[in-house]
């Protein structure tokens, strides 16, 4: 159900949670001046006229707040204003100036910020830093011409800046693609400085830059985990013929990384290793299903899923049996064995099917859903059961292992269009799919009514994914539509990720109009409370995530960087809707991430809009996940690793602090018992 009326309570809320201290000292005109342009940021609204007025405030904080807003609203009719304050007498303002100017993406400013760069006056390193992404992510010929003749040391900036700006045009120069200045970065790889080394690593192997194909190599040994972690990842077969390099040598390096002291290079070593298919490394991979970290073990278990020789299938059967095995090893081991060895799969995932784990079951289906032909009889039985989630899943797995368009799929799909379950509907709607004809109308149509009650919109965006696409084989599914009995689809919904989604099908975008903001129903009030309690607040919020058989995880939320996403964050944290969720996604050395609701997969029946920082993916952060801009709802990961491409593409707003040994434990499936501020 979508949210009514003001957030008022959620105020109130803050107020009474957050210590006094943080409230009393407040300025009131301050807060005056800053409510405003976050409600103008969360509603994609930009006033020239107000935002000139705010970047002239004798205040440096409602400077940079109004100069972030500008960037992250995306109107490039304010980029004279934001260039106006590369000037500002305040550095904060301009590596703010700067950071916006990269969000608005407009080449034009190009030629106005190198010109600032090469200023007499002072620049601090934030500020440099934050040039030197915006030229990356403006990439325009100047720009790349700049950032080469800074990596070449041709630049004719002064020697400090060069200095500060080298590191982040070292990371940064990945988003060039083929014009990345290869050749001059090549010789970082062996620097001395470990910092430059990681940089240089990080985009040469990003890139798969053929021309470093040798140098990567002999960087696997470097004394640095990071830069053996980086170049891991590039040691596969693909890059091996890509660069030239003789395929003994790059197996023989990834090999030698499964022994490596560092997990991360573990996991990377073993994602690179079973590209080679080479079953001689097989004994090596079945030793690290005993290894010290959990992840390494996970890893271990999903490559020897890519082989198919006698002791790779054992090892994977032998993972079942073990009493030690996490839970995450036993799903991937039983997925592996349906590709493997389908005989000793069925006999395994017969006991599965049979549990009384609702996690079995789904497991088993997921996995004979990989096994093509399997027959209707491994999923009509799931089919019945009375838990939606086995259900879905039932429906899911058959699609998966029938043929395209297999009819007694798409009956049991149809039948399910009304069904009360959201996630059954969900699933319903887009089996139906590309499959869908008019006379599938009206049951879709069904859906798409019983959707508006749901606690998200999962089931009204497959319908109308569902609808788009038959639009698109039958023109005249909008004069259908324009029967009195079907007319209410035409009305536009009230959440604009539905409106948003709608731009695939021009007709029905016309007719819905512009999405609007994706939370519009806060109150000029609403932001006064998030701006006293989380934006001028002393101290940061933090809160402690209570893992089941894993540890506690404290994180610190940073209020000051996105505070539309921590308030949104503590609202579900006070509603104890994360309470018993699993960390559903946990990718080994790169995420993991939690936020569904326990048994449905459903977010909260809203979204916020993205507030995408500074902040960067360097060390275990919180981020928002998203299925595109302004979709994020309740889902949220940590990053296990540097993960510098997620930089300003996903809202950052809480890091990890004290011990990473909580963390460092989560494997797929695992739970949370609770979070509390």
């Amino acid at each position: 159900m979508r949210i009514s009326g003001s957030l008022r309570p959620l105020a109130l809320l803050l107020l009474a949670l957050l210590p006094a201290r943080s409230v009393a000292a407040q300025n009131p005109a301050l807060v005056e001046a800053l409510a405003p342009l976050l409600m103008a940021e969360d509603r994609r609204q930009l006033d020239v006229v107000a935002m000139s007025r705010a970047l002239t405030h004798p205040e440096p904080l409602v400077r940079r707040t109004a100069v972030v807003a500008i960037g992250r609203i995306g109107d490039r009719r304010a980029l004279p204003l934001v260039l106006e304050s590369l000037g500002d007498r305040d550095l904060g303002v301009v590596a703010d100036a700067f950071f916006a100017i990269g969000l608005l993406g407009d080449s034009s400013a190009t030629p106005a910020l190198l010109t600032r760069l090469a200023g007499p006056d002072s620049l601090d390193v934030a500020s440099l830093q934050e040039a030197t992404v915006a030229l990356a992510r403006l990439a325009d010929a100047a720009a790349v011409a700049a950032l080469s003749d800074l990596i070449a040391g041709r630049s004719a900036l002064p020697r400090e800046r060069r200095d500060a700006m080298l590191p982040s045009a070292l990371l940064e120069v990945w988003r060039l693609g083929a014009r990345a200045p290869v050749i001059a970065m090549i010789p970082y790889l062996s620097d001395r400085d470990d910092d430059l080394r990681w940089r240089a690593s990080y985009a040469l192997a990003r890139l798969r830059a053929k021309e470093a194909g040798q140098e990567l190599l002999r960087a696997a040994r470097d004394p640095h985990p990071l830069v053996r972690e980086n170049v891991m990842k590039a040691l596969t077969r693909a890059y091996a013929d890509s660069a030239g390099l003789p395929h003994a040598a790059v197996s023989s390096e990834a090999a030698r990384g499964l022994q490596d002291r560092a997990p991360g290079v573990k996991i990377n070593a073993l994602q690179s290793i079973v590209t080679w298919r080479d079953s001689t490394h097989v004994n090596a991979i079945i030793r690290l299903l005993s290894d010290a970290d959990y992840n390494v073990r996970v890893q271990a278990t999903l490559a020897l899923g890519s082989y198919r020789n006698a002791s790779a299938i054992a090892a994977l059967d032998g993972v079942l049996d073990r009493r030690d095995a996490l839970w995450a090893m036993r799903r991937s081991a039983l997925g592996a064995l349906a590709l493997a060895d389908t005989a000793k799969f069925a006999a395994r995932a017969a006991s599965w099917s049979a549990s009384t784990d609702v996690r079995e079951q789904i497991a088993a289906l997921e996995a004979w859903g990989t096994v093509t032909g399997a027959g209707a009889e491994r999923f009509e039985g799931a089919l019945a059961s009375a838990n939606a989630r086995v259900q879905a899943a039932a429906l899911v797995a058959w699609r998966a292992s029938a043929p395209r368009g297999d009819s007694a799929v798409l009956a049991a799909a149809r039948l399910r269009l009304r069904h009360s379950a959201p996630e059954i509907r969900s699933v319903a709607a887009t089996v139906v799919g590309a499959s869908a004809t008019l006379d599938d109308l009206d049951p879709l149509l069904v859906a798409w009514r019983l959707g508006a009650g749901d606690p998200d919109r999962s089931a009204q965006q497959a319908v109308l994914g569902t609808l788009s696409s038959l639009a698109r084989r039958a023109p005249e599914l909008m004069e259908r539509l324009a029967d009195p009995a079907r007319r209410d689809f035409l009305v536009p919904p009230t959440d604009p990720a539905l409106r948003r989604r709608a731009s695939s099908w021009p007709a029905l975008a016309e007719r819905w109009g512009d999405p609007g903001p994706a939370q519009g129903d806060r109150s000029l009030e609403d932001y006064r409370v998030i701006v006293r309690t989380l934006v001028l607040a002393r101290d940061n919020p933090r809160v402690r995530v209570d893992l089941d058989g894993r540890g506690t995880i404290e994180v610190e939320l940073l209020g000051r960087d996105a505070p539309l996403t921590v308030a949104n964050f503590l609202r579900l944290v006070d509603r104890h809707w994360y309470d018993g969720a699993s960390w559903h996604r946990v990718v080994p050395n790169f995420v993991v991430q939690t936020g569904e609701r326990v048994g449905g997969g459903e977010g909260p029946g809203w979204t916020i809009r993205a507030e995408v920082n500074r902040r960067r993916y360097d060390v275990p952060m919180l981020g928002m996940a998203d299925s595109g801009l302004d979709t994020a709802g309740s889902q949220w990961f940590i990053n296990l690793s540097p993960q510098p491409h997620l930089d300003g593409r996903y809202t950052i707003f809480g890091k990890v602090i004290g011990s990473y040994n909580a963390l460092q434990r989560v494997t797929q499936g695992d739970l949370i018992r609770t979070i509390q501020r």
